[in-house]
């Protein structure tokens, strides 16, 4: 893996981190790499493990890796069920966060503007996944579960 891409992964993964921090979460790193996620992220309740990718907008969409990539053999590989809570999705062209369970996910794609032929039925759009929903769902998460004021950014 060349010193670019692992740049843009560093890039992603401390933007991930710093939304999470500045929404009032602990955040813990898995130590040594070997971790299939990137974040821990401490709802106290529970432990999301997320996975962190660098999204790029081409053509309307947000396109995104969904496999880990070994640059050591160059090969591929899903993520196993189980293995992951939550793919975290850092876009630089927007500057924005996607949030979404792995189950979820069967393309690394979502929408951003209108389709040129005007298609809408089947589409995952951008909107639907972006990380401010997620906090609200996790707030509501919190106040159900504990009967706790939510945390506001």
């Amino acid at each position: 893996m060349d010193g670019q891409t692992t740049g843009k992964g560093n890039l992603s993964e401390a933007k991930v981190l710093t939304a999470y921090l500045k929404a009032g979460f602990i955040v813990s790193l898995p130590f040594g790499g070997g971790a299939p996620y990137d974040l821990i992220v401490d709802t106290g309740d529970r432990l999301l493990r997320v996975q962190v990718k660098t999204g790029r907008l081409r053509k309307g969409c947000i396109l995104f890796p969904t496999m880990r990539f070994s640059g050591h053999r160059g090969t591929r590989k899903s993520y196993s069920e189980g293995e992951i809570d939550l793919f975290a999705v850092y876009c630089p062209d927007n500057e924005k966060i996607y949030t979404f369970p792995p189950g979820d996910l069967t393309e690394g794609r979502l929408r951003h503007s209108e389709a040129r032929n005007n298609q809408q039925q089947k589409i995952r759009w951008a909107k639907d996944y972006e990380f401010e929903l997620h906090l609200e769902n996790l707030r509501k998460e919190m106040v159900e579960l504990r009967g706790l004021e939510p945390l506001t950014s």
